[in-house]
């Protein structure tokens, strides 16, 4: 294993390879709220360069300061031991961490979460100078993103301080990314938004949940407040049913109020029958590898939205 501050020899390939396991580039799923977001705007009607640049800025600012939070995340689980222990590479894990199998030091990985955080500070500001920092609480909400968004396990440490907190503060950051592209291009928030980003936060939610089912007991030894941590087994699959219940019945009231079309629903379909793929063998207690299922439901589910986002 890698001293700490020790940087490990490897080529330059190998180098980019691990900063981009670092950052979990691969996730692409996660970035992909403003994507929704501008298949929204396309549907009101605004289809023009300034929608377009706008959209493509959270987008990069998203996705850079995803790769931040991830590494700030990593730094954290190394340095308490919980990674050590959970992606050691005698555990054969699918999952590989550079800091544990030595393909990065700590101070290359925190050069690497700073540097992306910068990065996305100013797609952020860049974002808002499109319109002329115009609502105010664009920029606010931007920034509240990315700086809170990188807090998930350092500084505020929202998955160790709160019950509940990483999951709260995943939901939230990738429900405004989709609001906030989509109030910046119409200057304005309309119903719809608002329920696709909640939609949108709440299966990287679905997602989340399931990993940290897995990896209970390893988070549970190092403090981490995650409900599957610090709830029973029972009281956790309770929860997680609740979380998956909770997107199909948003959706179907959305369509039954008229928020979203009657489309909505055979565009999601795919994605429900996968999402209940996964719920039902997390009931049995099968909730390793479960994540995959989830990101490939969540592309359908994207997928889907914004197809009737376009034509309808």
């Amino acid at each position: 294993m890698t001293v700490v501050g020790e940087a490990p020899a490897i080529s330059a390939g190998q180098r980019v390879q691990a900063f981009a396991r670092l950052g979990k580039v691969k996730l692409f799923e996660i970035w992909l709220g403003p994507v929704l977001a501008w298949s929204l705007v396309i549907g009101a009607g605004l289809v023009d360069v300034k929608s377009g640049v706008l959209c493509a800025l959270f987008f990069g600012a998203l996705a850079t300061g995803m790769w931040a939070t991830h590494a700030f995340d990593d730094i954290t689980g190394f340095k308490d031991g919980s990674d050590v222990r959970t992606y050691a590479p005698e555990r054969k894990r699918s999952q590989v961490k550079p800091l544990v199998h030595g393909h990065l030091s700590v101070k290359q990985a925190q050069v690497f979460a700073y540097t992306t955080a910068a990065v996305a500070i100013g797609c952020v500001v860049a974002f808002c100078a499109v319109t002329a920092f115009r609502p105010w609480w664009l920029f606010v909400g931007g920034l509240a993103v990315i700086v809170f968004g990188a807090q998930y396990s350092a500084g505020i440490n929202f998955s160790y301080r709160f019950i509940a907190g990483g999951e709260t503060l995943t939901g939230v950051t990738l429900a405004a990314s989709v609001i906030l592209p989509y109030a910046a291009a119409l200057q304005r928030v309309d119903w719809v938004a608002v329920v696709q980003g909640v939609l949108f936060g709440t299966w990287l939610v679905q997602v989340l949940i399931c990993s940290n089912s897995a990896d209970a007991e390893d988070d549970r030894q190092v403090g981490r407040r995650t409900v599957a941590a610090r709830t029973s087994v029972q009281g956790n699959k309770i929860f997680v049913a609740s979380v998956f219940g909770f997107t199909w019945a948003l959706a179907i009231v959305a369509v039954a109020t008229g928020v979203m079309t009657f489309w909505a629903i055979p565009a999601l379909l795919p994605a429900w029958a996968l999402q209940a793929y996964v719920l039902r063998n997390g009931m049995r207690g099968q909730w390793r590898n479960r994540r995959n299922y989830g990101f490939q439901a969540l592309r359908l589910a994207i997928a889907g939205l914004v197809i009737v986002n376009v034509l309808t």
